[in-house]
């Protein structure tokens, strides 16, 4: 029988692939902040970023028809050059610290996302800078998507185009941060086991929140999430504060 944190692990896994799934993006956004509370911030960044690789191997494979390739490429250029930097930053910085920056991030990040801001930047110049950006804040705090969900809105990208060109980098970069972190022996034996699983929540997350795909009002869907957001990383602000 699973311990309790195990069980934590596997419902914050399903929640966020749900998320993922009808939205495009939010995994790591949804799932850091408490995951930080139950196995702290550094494993916590490991951990989604593993979780992460599951999930969008079933999005990028179900969506394959609607990417970007051109896109997704140049904006994994930039995050292959950024995602060491990162690594640098969650080796150096103390494990609080980190959780407080997490926090802030998403915070941050919500907001931005409610009121519907885009970043505009045109060409491949564009493309890798956003991509520079999302390697850096992925190795660093899992938390990869805000600045490409931004500038992917700023340059208009349709719905169908737009998630699956988000599961395919986010696959990618993913697996990269992955081989990062076991070359940098940030993983052990039992975040290997956690994800393992947490895997057959992930699918089934991603799965019914394909069903549901189209038939929920986008607007009060994004709500709740942004709630749900700004409410974890208050916590997990607040926790880190008084840590």
């Amino acid at each position: 029988m699973p311990g309790p944190e195990v069980l934590v692990i596997i419902a914050l896994a399903g929640a966020a692939a749900f998320t993922q799934s009808v939205s495009g993006f939010g995994f790591s956004l949804f799932i850091v902040p408490p995951l930080a509370l139950a196995v702290g911030a550094k494993d916590a960044v490991v951990l989604a970023n593993t979780m992460g690789v599951v999930v969008n191997l079933v999005m990028a494979t179900r969506l394959r028809g609607h990417v970007d390739w051109r896109l997704g490429l140049t904006l994994l250029a930039g995050a292959s050059a950024g995602m060491p930097l990162g690594l640098v930053v969650l080796v150096v910085v103390d494990s609080a610290v980190l959780q407080a920056v997490i926090a802030v991030v998403v915070m941050l990040s919500a907001a931005l996302i409610w009121r519907g801001a885009a970043l505009h930047a045109a060409g491949r110049v564009g493309d890798v800078a956003t991509g520079l950006v999302s390697g850096v804040l992925n190795t660093s705090t899992s938390m990869s998507g805000p600045p490409v969900v931004l500038y992917l809105q700023g340059r208009g990208v349709p719905a169908d185009t737009f998630r699956a060109t988000l599961g395919a980098y986010f696959l990618a970069s993913g697996a990269i941060a992955t081989a990062l972190f076991v070359a940098g022996g940030r993983f052990d034996r039992e975040l290997w086991a956690d994800t393992g699983l947490a895997a057959p929540a992930l699918v089934l997350g991603w799965f019914a929140g394909n069903v549901v795909y189209g038939k929920l009002d986008p607007a009060r869907f994004r709500a709740v999430v942004i709630v749900v957001l700004v409410a974890t990383a208050a916590v997990a602000l607040a926790t880190a504060v008084t840590s």
